[in-house]
């Protein structure tokens, strides 16, 4: 690897040497209150204007990696000197990556940067200036980030797993951060335990796929393992039960941090106790890097062209799609805590986006990838497929109208002390623009136009539309169950907007927030609506960061 290469993973460096800066400026102030370095360099300022550079260097990786995605390079290895893509980072022996800075990680990357930026602001509103231990709750967020970026990237078992859970040993003490509410120290309780346990499941199940391809943690090299039609391995020879255990078992683990049916027990009860910066921050940011390891586990290792064993793996996770956005829309309906409703969507959210994963299952290859996500042409129809393209679309919109909907609920929730439905009535009297705007994030979330979720369900649905008339019915069928969702989701949405705008409230003061949480508000406001506007550029940024990556083959010689 040449050193120049670290700079596609500048973000995550960057992170983490914020982080320490913000940590050590916290300890020293905190020993003066009232002093100089307090007042100008506070922890809940100066963390924002740190993440800043930090969305910077996502977006300048991004671009790099665009223009990095058909180049390759020589490395070194032993006595063999092998030719590997340019995007890879820490090659091991036979030339594969441990992080793989393809253009979808890299745009999932900026996905959390951006994520963070938006949550470090509705914190500030939340907690205000007098937060205790704030140096730590700012630093945390960015450690979490930087493993965010890194699991985006990870095409390795190791470099998932500490990167997963980095990410999730952060998550747990962020959910139990106000020690004094007795609900957040359970949420934190019981994501601890929950995880930990998914994680011990994810972690055997990796060791199973480590014994059954003789050794190999990479995924590309164990994707071979698993395919009938590589020499290198056996001709499929990974595929047995054991192989088959150790891909669900992972599954499992994975779908654990993306609250996917029948892993989402700990969602609900975490977001309704957690700080509402954290559920923002859970909902957004560490979903996207569970979706995106995912994404790669099951486009490298377990595609459903590569072997009849793997089959099984993609019709689970089509019932685990199915059921995620039944269960989701269903339950929220009962809810009567906006967290919680919440903490359902997001489970239905999740379920919406696996259509484009198994949509794009169809149409993806594996075959000298190293790691990367790179699209096959089907049928000789080149530029067929929507589903990743829209999976990175519907991200970009779930980031910006959950975000939104979460720091109305921060602005509001404070001012009024509760997070109850009820509380919401007569909203448009107290605060016009919390209650437009939370209708129109609202409207987005369901899917209405013209919003940023109508756009992300648009190119959703409408790739698993493509692939099912053309052999794949139960896409189809997911299209008209994700369609039946959307609808009933409606309902529960806009019964908080029906108490917003008709019901009687209490005449209190009006609601007025603060700089930061209005500015959160105003931004994804207006990139909501403004998506659609600019829907063909977003849709080719999308697709070349999908589809320019070409297979390298190794050249090794002596």
């Amino acid at each position: 690897m040449h050193i120049g290469n670290l700079i596609l993973i500048s973000p995550a460096i960057y992170l983490t040497v914020a982080a320490v800066v913000v940590l050590l400026i916290g300890v020293i102030a905190a020993g003066n209150p009232k002093g100089k370095l307090e007042h100008y360099l506070a922890a809940h300022y100066l963390a924002p204007a740190l993440m800043v550079p930090a969305l910077v260097l996502a977006g300048g990786v991004t671009y790099l990696s665009l223009a990095y995605a058909d180049i390759s390079q020589s490395i070194v290895i032993g006595n063999e000197i092998l030719r590997v893509p340019a995007i890879g980072l820490f090659i091991t022996a036979g030339g594969f990556a441990q992080l793989t800075v393809d253009p979808f990680a890299a745009i999932l990357a900026f996905v959390a940067v951006a994520g963070t930026l938006i949550v470090m602001l509705l914190s500030i509103d939340h907690f205000g200036e007098h937060q205790i231990h704030k140096a730590e709750y700012y630093a945390l967020l960015m450690f979490a980030t930087a493993a965010a970026t890194l699991a985006a990237a990870s095409s390795d078992l190791i470099a998932i797993y500490l990167s997963i859970e980095f990410l999730s040993l952060v998550s747990y003490v962020l959910a139990a951060y106000a020690k004094t509410d007795r609900r957040s120290g359970e949420a934190g309780l019981k994501y601890f335990l929950y995880g930990a346990a998914c994680s011990a499941i994810m972690l055997y199940g990796m060791s199973i796929l480590f014994g059954v391809t003789g050794g190999n943690t990479s995924l590309a090299a164990i994707a071979r393992g698993f395919n009938m039609n590589s020499p290198e391995m056996g001709f499929g020879a990974a595929a047995t039960g054991a192989g088959w255990v150790g891909v669900m078992f992972v599954l499992v683990g994975l779908g654990f941090k993306l609250a996917l049916v029948p892993f989402q027990f700990w969602a609900p009860d975490v977001y309704e106790g957690a700080p509402t910066p954290i559920t923002a921050f859970l909902s957004v940011v560490s979903k996207a890097a569970g979706l995106a390891v995912l994404v790669r586990f099951v486009m490298v290792v377990a595609n459903p062209a590569s072997s009849p064993a793997s089959l099984s793996w993609y019709w689970i996770l089509v019932v685990m799609c199915a059921l995620s956005m039944l269960w989701g829309n269903l339950v929220a309906i009962s809810q009567r805590n906006i967290k919680r409703m919440m903490a359902y969507s997001s489970i239905a959210q999740v379920g919406y986006m696996m259509v484009g994963v198994l949509a794009e299952m169809h149409v993806f290859t594996r075959a000298n990838t190293q790691g990367a996500l790179v699209r096959a042409n089907v049928f000789g129809m080149d530029g067929l497929p929507w589903g990743m393209q829209g999976v990175l679309i519907f991200i970009a919109a779930y980031l910006l109208m959950n975000l939104g909907a979460f720091a109305v609920v921060v602005a509001v929730g404070k001012r009024l002390g509760s997070d109850s439905i009820e509380s919401y009535a007569g909203l448009m009297k107290r605060s016009p623009f919390y209650a437009v705007a939370l209708t129109v994030f609202f409207a987005s979330l369901a899917g209405i136009p013209p919003t940023a979720g109508f756009l992300g369900k648009l190119f959703v649905f409408g790739s698993a539309v493509k692939i099912g008339v053309l052999g794949h019915p139960e896409l189809i069928v997911l299209v008209g169950l994700g369609v039946a969702n959307s609808v009933i989701s409606v309902y529960y949405y806009f019964n908080v907007v029906r108490l917003m705008f008709f019901a009687p409230g209490e005449s209190k003061p009006a609601i007025r927030g603060t700089v930061a949480v209005n500015t959160a508000v105003v931004v994804t406001l207006v990139l909501t609506l403004a998506l659609l506007v600019f829907a063909k550029p977003v849709s080719e940024i999308a697709s070349s960061a999908v589809y320019t990556a070409q297979p390298v083959m190794i050249e090794r010689s002596r």
